[in-house]
């Protein structure tokens, strides 16, 4: 019989599409190879994951059986009291490092203007990006894990084809493999997740090679590869036999590894296979040399990528709490039911009636109750050291919890000793700052490379009034905006609207701060910003937002309105003013009606009070005609400059007017007198309060 030049595919034996499927079957088999080492030797952090897992959940009684190699969840050889001051204190912990939002800040690459106006829109994006991909509770999800495991995450960063915008896939780490001779995550030779997908997923995805889908048979039973894992699946979960039946599920695993060519120059490679396969699902070059992945690491062991995380040194306190704290609990559920001494056929029987209980013996026979032996002071005292060691080593302590401590009476001092408690988790803060430092990188750099038409974005400010929109893009889309229209230049228009425009490039300095110089409470925030409003060094607006106040634009606008009124109506009383000066008032709200509503135009006089005009005007702005106010407003302003010329805040000597600090009774008064100057929205027409009305005339108005 002659032997066919075919091979089972139908390719020719020894052509290029033969010699290439069998080079990535080589590659898929030295990548199994590569993660049974990895499940190899990490097997033993498994087992510690597992059971610092179980402990968080409240199983502190779980003990492992050699024989059947199970672990059995709960005894009832006697009473147990599980006291999980682990889960109190990593609550604390999260809360702590998470209590304050994250700020971005991206250093600009160079000094111009359009520099620095890039790079503070591109952290405005990063702020979204916080927002739209609910990072808040991801990032508390990485923390826990961190605390439990020593690494959180990792976070895939990834380009979702279908929606067109970047996102983040939280892994478990029971189900990522690194590189186990690797010394940090981009120091690994491969990478490789494991997760479970329905089995339809796979075989029906249309990116998957169609003859390596031929090779899936069926799904498997295997819920998880870790075994750890699937114990805790199978434990914590109900999984009927009927319903793994119903939706057969597959271990799908993605590798990425670095490749070297001649020159030395690494790019990585993705493959993804089953169990089930010999011919990988995707094999595919990627042009990056970094993997798509940001790994959390909460502590640190110098060299090494695994760390033995909080609650290692944590648990075994908590287990000598539990145990003398179910002795001391069994002691008294003793001694509150009592023990009684009676003579063998004593005749004792008890009757119950409505006098009560009445207890009948035998003539002579002896009943009575056996005094218990007090608790020895020993466990009380024991109970004591083990809570004090376990506020020590787990660096939470009284205040933290939200106890107060005894002897400390205000707030301040309560906010000390959080903040004691906070220089201790400083490795858990920074390490974070770091981990969404390298966040941001990969994101940008997925928006460089796959945002090729213009998005929207809108960015919300402290409150919806600070809203504002802009538009981004990536660099390698090679669109630049408009550059021939000098009014609209690094813009581009978007339906009616003119969009300021970020290009998100490839290579970004970003900086990731978290927490507050303000306190570690929020009453020692608020003393702190209460006292720097009465020395005047921060700003009505920064007071009233730190404070927590809604619709602040409305409320500094009003408060300079009727400030610069007062004055103005106080100086026309004491016969300072000029002949007619008293109609003002009343002519500027008569010009606001002619604009908004009759839709008239008013004519400016260079008599008139601009200030005053400028401040009411202002209230006209969203009424209707608001084009026609601006421009009336714009006239005013062209006079205002003409008498003030010094509208460049930049390059006026500071006024700093003598006036005494106030208590704190009037704070709020006097924060709410002090003027700021507002700076416009780039790209946009300017809002009420951004009206520059120049420092020296509000300081020569307000008599300073």
């Amino acid at each position: 019989m002659k032997e066919s030049n075919l091979t089972p595919e139908g390719l020719l034996k020894d052509s290029p599409e033969a010699n290439e499927l069998v080079a990535k079957r080589d590659f898929l088999s030295k990548a199994k190879e590569s993660l049974r080492y990895a499940i190899d030797s990490r097997r033993r952090y498994d087992y510690e994951w597992m059971v610092r897992d179980l402990f968080r959940r409240g199983y502190h009684f779980s003990r492992y059986q050699p024989s059947t190699q199970t672990i059995v969840l709960a005894s009832r050889q006697a009473a147990k009291v599980p006291v999980n001051i682990v889960t109190a204190q990593m609550r604390s912990i999260r809360n702590q490092a998470t209590s304050f939002k994250p700020k971005y800040e991206t250093i600009p690459r160079y000094t111009t203007e359009e520099s620095r106006t890039q790079a503070r829109y591109i952290g405005k994006f990063l702020d979204y990006l916080w927002e739209h991909l609910n990072l808040k509770k991801r990032v508390k999800e990485t923390v826990t894990q961190g605390l439990m495991y020593s690494i959180g995450g990792p976070w895939e960063i990834y380009y979702d084809d279908i929606k067109k915008e970047v996102r983040i896939w939280l892994l478990d780490p029971f189900d990522f493999y690194i590189d186990p001779l690797a010394e940090e995550l981009e120091d690994a030779e491969y990478v490789i997740k494991a997760t479970r997908r329905p089995l339809t997923e796979v075989t029906s995805n249309p990116d998957y090679n169609r003859w390596s889908k031929r090779e899936i048979h069926s799904g498997e039973s295997r819920l998880a590869v870790s075994e750890y894992k699937q114990f805790m699946i199978q434990s914590l979960k109900t999984l009927s036999p009927s319903m793994e039946e119903m939706n057969a599920s597959i271990i799908l695993f993605e590798g990425y590894f670095k490749i070297r060519n001649e020159k030395g120059k690494v790019h990585i490679r993705k493959i993804v296979w089953t169990d089930q396969n010999f011919t990988p699902l995707v094999y595919e070059d990627l042009e990056q040399d970094y993997f798509d992945f940001a790994l959390y690491q909460a502590d640190l062991n110098p060299k090494e990528i695994m760390g033995e995380g909080w609650m290692k040194h944590v648990i075994p306190i908590n287990r000598v709490i539990d145990s003398l704290e179910s002795s001391t609990f069994e002691y008294n559920y003793r001694v509150a039911k009592g023990r009684i001494v009676v003579d063998r056929d004593s005749g004792v029987r008890a009757i119950h009636n409505v006098h009560g209980e009445i207890i009948s013996k035998n003539r002579g026979a002896e009943v009575r109750a056996l005094d218990m032996p007090p608790l020895p002071i020993a466990v009380g005292n024991q109970i004591e050291r083990m809570n004090r060691y376990i506020e020590d080593i787990g660096a939470v302590h009284e205040a933290s919890l939200g106890r107060v401590p005894s002897g400390v009476k205000y707030g301040i001092g309560i906010a000390e000793l959080k903040q004691s408690d906070s220089t201790n988790q400083n490795d858990i803060v920074d390490n974070l700052e770091d981990f969404l430092v390298e966040v941001a990188y990969k994101l940008l750099k997925k928006v460089s490379k796959h945002y090729s038409n213009y998005k929207v974005v809108q960015v919300l400010g402290h409150r919806e009034s600070e809203a504002q929109y802009f538009a981004v893009v990536g660099s390698q889309s090679g669109k630049k905006g408009n550059k021939s229209d000098v009014k609209h230049k690094n813009q581009v228009k978007i339906g009616p609207d003119w969009l300021d425009l970020a290009i998100i490039g490839e290579d970004n300095n970003v900086r990731v701060t978290i927490g507050s110089w303000l306190g570690y409470s929020k009453e020692a925030m608020q003393d702190k910003v209460l006292k720097l409003a009465q020395l005047g060094l921060i700003d009505q607006k920064t007071f009233l937002k730190l404070w927590e106040f809604g619709d602040i634009d409305t409320i500094v606008q009003q408060s300079r309105i009727e400030s610069l009124l007062k004055r103005k109506i106080e100086q026309g009383m004491g016969g300072e003013g000029s002949p007619g000066e008293e109609d003002q008032y009343g002519l500027a709200l008569t010009e606001n009606e002619m604009m908004a509503i009759e839709g008239k135009k008013a004519v400016v006089d260079a008599h008139d009070d601009h200030l005053v005009h400028i401040a009411l005007h202002q209230e006209a702005i969203g009424r209707g005609n608001d084009d026609l106010v601006r421009a009336h407003l714009a006239e005013h302003q062209t006079y205002v400059e003409q008498n003030y010329p010094f509208t460049d805040t930049s390059k006026m000597p500071e006024l700093q007017p003598e006036r005494p600090v106030p208590t704190p009774d009037v704070a709020m008064e006097v924060a709410m007198q002090q003027p700021t100057a507002q700076q416009p929205i780039m790209g946009g027409q300017p809002t009420p309060a951004q009206i520059n009305i120049p420092p020296q005339a509000i300081n020569n108005l307000m008599g300073t």
